[in-house]
């Protein structure tokens, strides 16, 4: 399963959860006051208010609060009702109407009176006057100035009429006020049709979850909608503790969404997803109501602990041997090379990203920093970098295609492959890993100084790789991780048939035996040299680096380079060992 399978199921997983976590309740429409009767010929009757919820939502939190303005600056509450919950009516959509009514002279005459719309938390949802504007000095609606009515009704006012609204749609700002007439209280006013508002979009899921401490150091976000939106620019962020502020990579439109950082986070830090509403519509225009901010820890890089190696057996090399490879086989594998799909081209440049520029990678051979990209091998003219395969290709991988082709496991394998300097790349070619025994008898390949290491030539062996015709030294810094890889591969590969893919595998072996170390596309397949391999690893232990870069390879293709978390597991006796008859998993 490739990543972008795993971070849908992992949105869909948590779909549920976040329905109710993370959304708020189905967003409200509109609530306003849609027809109003305050005069009449002779005496007043039928006087009443009318309110609408455009959604259908109960009424029966809301209060009318009545404004005297008989001074307009000064205008004061001399009444408040509740609304009752209101009935359902179909006026072209379904909307719930709420009627309050009142005896002869219950609403002033005017000029200059109105009244509050307030909700069930005490905020004034809307303030109407007619005949002017008024200002009113108390009750809820205190240090407002009244919307007046463009229209109104008099002492000529016929009887049984009123002021409504008309037209079509599902808001206040919809709709007109007419001049009076028939009154429809508790109906569909003259005119007025409502349609089905366009309900904001909602988020759904997230990856990862609010209050995750587990996400991988090279980890994609997610985040899905409940409806098809269009993302601007600045919808989405991440911000973290160490790593600061992340530049995210994104469709920018569709219902859920892969997001990507094109980098490693550090682990343990804590980092906040966020999620900006103004910044994200649907097809109608609606943004997300409330924005949604996701914290989350990345995971603590604890070098596979938990139950990662729970099942590994150490009470004798050959258990240890195939416990191990029951533990790591069986990984997501990645194209070599590709556009619009992730490869190992994107995995390495995450993987040995230049810890100093997240637009950099830091080369394995020649501690050179190059531009991510456009300093690949075959991009252009000039110092490049390239994938070096630490256990080489010729060695027992066979044909490209086929059974023992893409998608190849062992070709493919980030654990294994590092990008270094193209020419230091072809310098080493198939030349297995062993010491030069001096320096007249090698050639020197330089490092640069960068990141606190590399640089300077001229002493043996010093900071530089050295090469001879049947053999290749890395230098000091990185010889423990060129050792590690090859002896994950002589444990990850052990022949056989591949879980996932049922596709054969080579059966690695490492040796001191230069005669077997040989071009092969058959198994065993022989690389070394084991002694050397051995001692580079003591004499280079895993460091933070390496440890990080096992955390990224392993959020992609979800197994572990086992020597970088337990160095102690790597013995001559473990790679010289045989697979037992029986494979006693703990």
């Amino acid at each position: 399963m490739n990543r972008s399978a795993l971070l849908r199921n992992a949105l869909l997983s948590s779909t549920l959860l976040l329905a109710t976590a993370l959304v708020p309740a189905s967003a409200l429409a509109e609530v306003f006051i849609n027809e109003i009767h305050y005069d009449n010929d002779g005496a007043d009757t039928g006087e009443g208010i009318e309110v609408v919820a455009t959604a259908g939502e109960s009424l029966s939190g809301y209060r009318i609060y009545r404004y005297n303005g008989s001074s307009p600056s000064a205008a004061k509450v001399y009444g408040n009702d509740p609304l009752p919950a209101g009935s359902t009516i179909a006026c072209g959509g379904n909307v719930r109407i709420a009627v309050l009514a009142y005896p002869s002279n219950g609403l002033q005459n005017g000029p200059n009176d109105g009244m509050a719309l307030v909700d069930g938390n005490g905020q004034v949802v809307q303030f109407l006057s007619y005949e002017g504007a008024i200002t009113a000095v108390d009750g809820p609606a205190k240090g407002r100035t009244s919307l007046n009515l463009p229209v109104a009704e008099s002492g000529a006012t016929p009887v049984g009429h009123s002021l409504q609204l008309g037209g079509s749609g599902s808001g206040y700002a919809d709709f007109s006020w007419n001049e009076a007439a028939a009154q429809t209280f508790g109906a569909c006013n003259n005119g007025q049709s409502f349609v089905a508002p366009n309900p904001p979009p909602e988020i759904t899921a997230t990856q990862p979850a609010d209050g995750a401490n587990d996400f991988p150091a090279a980890g994609d976000l997610g985040v899905a909608f409940s409806e098809s939106v269009t993302l601007s620019a600045g919808a989405l962020a991440l911000q973290c503790a160490q790593s600061g502020s992340i530049a995210l990579q994104h469709a920018n439109s569709g219902s859920s969404f892969t997001v990507t950082t094109g980098t490693a986070l550090y682990a343990g830090e804590t980092c906040t997803f966020s999620i900006h509403a103004s910044q994200i519509t649907d097809s109608g225009g609606a943004h997300l109501v409330v924005d949604t901010h996701v914290d989350f820890s990345v995971a603590s890089g604890s070098g596979g602990g938990g139950d990662y190696y729970a099942q590994v057996n150490t009470s004798s090399p050959g258990q240890l041997r195939c416990s191990l490879h029951q533990t790591i086989r069986g990984h997501t594998v990645y194209p070599y090379s590709g556009s619009g799909t992730t490869s190992t081209w994107n995995i390495l440049e995450i993987a040995d990203e230049d810890p100093n520029n997240p637009n950099r990678i830091l080369d394995a051979y020649r501690n050179r920093s190059y531009a991510k990209g456009s300093d690949r091998a075959g991009t252009g003219s000039g110092a490049t970098y390239n994938r070096e395969h630490t256990w080489p290709n010729s060695l027992g991988f066979g044909s490209r295609t086929g059974d023992l082709g893409l998608p190849n496991a062992p070709y493919t394998d980030t654990h294994m492959l590092y990008l270094t300097d193209t020419g230091y790349n072809s310098d080493r070619g198939n030349k297995p890993y062993s010491d030069c025994p001096s320096q007249a008898n090698c050639g020197e390949r330089v490092t640069d100084a960068n990141n606190g290491a590399g640089g300077g030539s001229g002493v043996f062996p010093g900071n530089s790789n050295w090469v001879q015709g049947d053999g290749f030294q890395v230098w000091g810094q990185r010889r423990g991780d060129m050792a590690r890889a090859v002896m994950y591969m002589a444990i990850r590969y052990e022949g056989g048939q591949d879980i996932n893919s049922g596709q054969s595998e080579p059966d690695l072996e490492l040796t001191d035996n230069r005669s077997l170390i040989v071009a092969t596309s058959s198994s065993p397949a022989y690389m070394g040299l084991l002694s050397t391999l051995l001692e580079w690893h003591q004499a280079d232990p895993p460091d933070d680096a390496e440890r990080a870069r096992n955390e990224v390879i392993y959020s992609f293709q979800g197994n572990r380079n086992p020597f970088i978390d337990h160095p102690e597991w790597a013995t001559p006796e473990l790679f010289t060992s045989s697979t037992p008859a029986i494979c006693e998993l703990n």
